[in-house]
């Protein structure tokens, strides 16, 4: 037999994906603005051969890409979550 959670208990699950949610969101958006930067922000060569500059480049570009895919796709997730899970006002069948 299933029954509904408590008060407490649904408020306590609600605090637990409110922190989830909040993690993901904030993992999300470093780890975007750790790929926009490497995208679009190239690293230093002063010290660097051509050759292993040119690896460099091709590198951050290829992880930054990946790095901006997987942030988004956490904040895409933590906004759903958010969206499933957020209080809803009861339903007003008097009309």
């Amino acid at each position: 037999m299933t029954s509904l959670p408590t008060p407490r208990g649904a408020s306590v699950l609600r605090a637990a994906a409110l922190g989830g949610v909040a993690g993901l969101m904030l993992g999300g958006l470093g780890l975007l603005g750790l790929g926009v930067r490497a995208v679009f922000a190239p690293a230093d060569c002063a010290q660097l051969s051509s050759q292993e500059c040119q690896l460099l480049h091709e590198t951050d570009r290829d992880l930054g890409r990946v790095q901006t895919l997987s942030g988004g796709a956490l904040v895409a997730l933590g906004a759903a979550l958010f969206a499933l899970t957020r209080p809803r006002p009861p339903n007003d069948s008097s009309v």
